[in-house]
């Protein structure tokens, strides 16, 4: 029996016109996944051709952000399929952001019947970030998934190369995980003055009396 894993494709272009080309390619599997796959299956290519490309098509679903559509960098797409395809669309994600090394794909997938999700980076035909969260304490609802796709958004809005704010993105997650753990975790072993720094820096704007 196999279960259908979900996903979320947002694709980050460096132009409107190579976010189209993007999206016909997500759903048209190339040559070489469709004779890799013959490959392992014995299979014919012509025949298996259309099958694949219906498990492995992504569908667009809306653009992301608030700027007009002949200049929007930046689209999601959606897919579902059997957890046994599973290589065979990743793969296909692979080759597509090889084939367009100045985009970035970010995806988010879940298993919800396992109860399992994760989230992906390819850029450049590479898998260059990731982060599985495969222990939900209640199904279908994630645990410690972090989000790993907050610098590359940020990089694509302020037009920076892939990968020059994962470092700081990683400090400050760090800084946060440690003024959690000294807020709620530990609390009750603080002192007076300890408790009070924290929420100082913790207060929003117009908080304080």
């Amino acid at each position: 029996m196999s279960n259908l894993v979900d996903v979320h494709l947002d694709v980050l272009a460096p132009n409107a016109g190579q976010l189209n080309d993007i999206e016909k390619a997500l759903q048209n599997p190339c040559d070489e996944l469709i004779a890799w796959r013959a490959q392992r299956t014995g299979e014919n290519p012509q025949e298996i051709a259309a099958n694949i490309k219906e498990i492995v098509s992504f569908k667009p679903v809306r653009n992301l952000g608030y700027v007009d559509p002949s200049v929007n960098k930046a689209r999601r797409f959606e897919s579902s399929w059997k957890d046994k395809f599973s290589g065979l669309v990743w793969s296909h994600v692979h080759f597509v952001s090889r084939d367009f090394p100045t985009a970035v794909f970010l995806a988010q997938y879940w298993d919800d019947q396992m109860s399992y999700g994760g989230k992906r980076v390819f850029h450049s035909g590479d898998e260059i970030r990731s982060s599985r969260d495969g222990k939900h304490h209640a199904q279908a609802h994630e645990w410690v998934l972090p989000n790993i796709f907050a610098p590359f958004e940020a990089e694509h809005e302020l037009g920076l190369e892939c990968g020059t704010l994962w470092d700081y993105w990683i400090e400050d997650m760090q800084k946060e995980i440690t003024e959690l753990t000294e807020m709620y975790s530990s609390k009750s072993d603080m002192k007076p003055e300890q408790k009070g720094a924290v929420e100082d820096e913790n207060q929003e704007p117009g908080e304080a009396e």
